[in-house]
């Protein structure tokens, strides 16, 4: 078995002769060395981790010892010539004003687990750089907003609102960002747009008639921008005491608030929102355990899903009570050339009804990958891994390395005890990896948090715990560059 060696990482508590400490103060550190092995302990189709189709399941990560991962792509050839993932792996520690909120205790895999941080959002500037959200303190809290140059260096700390959690995040242009805003208090919630000054260019308060953003002890909340607007996609509670989600728009340029639809998947388990600009089109994803999908007795029919603009498409079927327990949950999504790509952990076996349709305690949640066209409709579900264990905290981008332009992508996720980094190509074969990330890398609990650079590295953020002031920056060099 193959093993992970860490050489001078040290933004994530190393120490090494080759960690460098910029000016800015931000602290550097690389990692290299070859890949390890598959994360999985126990024979992949043991149990109920198996996948009911084998036509439809990658052959994923190498059980074997010393032995490559299968699966690989041999159509594409060997690593690119700068070097396989982690040699291309920097990682830098920022210092920011005051620690990390912590995160809530949202509804996962069939009943409650904590979040951790609060969400921590990365949106690309087009100069290469980035602005990274998250929200600090705790009576009052913060939004903030870092201000990232294209090596990841910290130009300055935006505080965006007092008493305001931030809730989402998306980049207009080098110097102005929307931040979706949300008052706990007063259980209101804004699209605001500010340039790198902190200066409050618009404000646009979101409502409907019938439901509020209350909490989000269920569901998520995600910003986009692209074609002139943006698009907020967010969990509400209804005036009549249920759970389900939002889909607005906010015009860019006057700020008028339009909606999609004032109620979407019921209940909002987890969502997702990418635009892609070479369509020009939005792509919304949500989790369901009820709605759409189930009809008649909630006890012996429930049904959940992974559903595609409310309920235009569905992905899968998803074991799921109508209660708040499902057997599903978005992780991320990229940008395809011609749509999407998306994440997601569920559990293999076939979904059947009713809400004793899940045990947690001898079924288990696998990675999967789904590609979904210009039409918005989904391909055949690839499981990524095909362990005993539970995996989530699923993660992708679009990896575009300069001397490798095949179609492909960074993917990662969670799970037992670490994360994991894997590159796989657009049938979701193999190509490099997984790779044991322990002591380099991680990123935060369903926070969709990798994002493409216009020049093809891919870029994360995330914080190690509640309370943190130290901001860890990750990016994946492809060796290109911006403009």
């Amino acid at each position: 078995m193959s093993v992970v060696m860490v050489l001078g990482l040290a933004a994530c508590g190393g120490s090494s002769d080759s960690a460098d400490t910029d000016s800015d103060g931000a602290t550097r550190g690389s990692a290299s060395g070859p890949a390890s092995s598959d994360p999985s302990s126990g024979s992949p189709g043991d149990g109920p981790g198996s996948g009911p189709d084998s036509s439809q399941t990658s052959s994923g990560p190498d059980t074997g010892e010393d032995t490559e991962p299968t699966g690989a792509d041999t159509s594409t050839g060997e690593p690119p010539v700068e070097g396989p993932l982690l040699d291309r792996l920097d990682v830098v520690d920022l210092i920011v004003p005051e620690g990390v909120t912590a995160g809530v205790s949202n509804w996962r895999i069939w009943g409650t687990g904590s979040l951790g941080v609060a969400p921590v959002f990365t949106a690309p500037r087009p100069s290469c750089g980035s602005f990274v959200g998250f929200t600090t303190g705790q009576s009052p809290i913060t939004a903030r907003v870092a201000v990232l140059d294209p090596v990841d260096g910290l130009e300055t700390t935006l505080d965006l609102a007092t008493g305001m959690e931030l809730r989402g995040l998306a980049a207009e242009s080098d110097t102005v960002f929307g931040a979706l805003l949300w008052d706990p208090v007063a259980q209101t919630i804004f699209v605001r747009r500010f340039d790198t000054s902190a200066a409050e260019l618009s404000s646009t308060g979101l409502s409907n008639p019938d439901n509020t953003p209350t909490d989000f002890g269920i569901g998520d909340s995600r910003l986009e921008y692209g074609g002139g607007q943006y698009g907020a996609y967010y969990h509400v509670h209804s005036d009549s005491g249920h759970e389900g989600d939002t889909l607005k728009w906010v015009d860019a340029a006057s700020g008028a608030e339009s909606t999609g639809w004032g109620w979407g998947c019921s209940h909002s388990m987890s969502n997702l929102l990418r635009f892609n600009p070479s369509l020009g089109e939005f792509m919304p994803a949500c989790v369901t355990d009820c709605f759409p999908g189930t009809s008649g007795d909630f006890g012996a029919n429930s049904i959940g899903g992974v559903y595609l603009n409310h309920n235009q498409a569905k992905v899968i079927d998803v074991d799921a009570g109508c209660n708040g327990d499902v057997a599903g949950e978005l992780g991320g999504a990229a940008l395809a050339p011609d749509g999407w790509a998306m994440s997601f952990n569920a559990h293999q076996a076939p979904a059947t009804l009713g809400q004793g349709s899940y045990d947690p305690t001898t079924m288990n949640q696998d990675i999967a990958f789904v590609t979904i066209d210009a039409s918005m409709q989904p391909g055949a579900v690839v499981w990524l891994t095909q362990t005993p264990g539970n995996e989530d905290d699923a993660a992708i981008a679009r990896w575009q390395p300069d001397d490798d332009d095949a179609e492909q992508y960074v993917v990662g996720w969670h799970g037992d005890g670490t994360h994991w980094l894997a590159r796989i190509d657009d049938s979701g074969a193999f190509i490099e990896g997984p790779i044991d990330l322990a002591g380099v890398a991680a990123w935060g609990r369903r926070d969709d948090p990798f994002r493409a650079h216009g020049s093809g590295d891919v870029g994360w953020s995330w914080f190690d715990e509640p309370g943190s002031t130290t901001l860890h920056v990750a990016r994946l060099k492809s060796g290109g560059s911006c403009g």
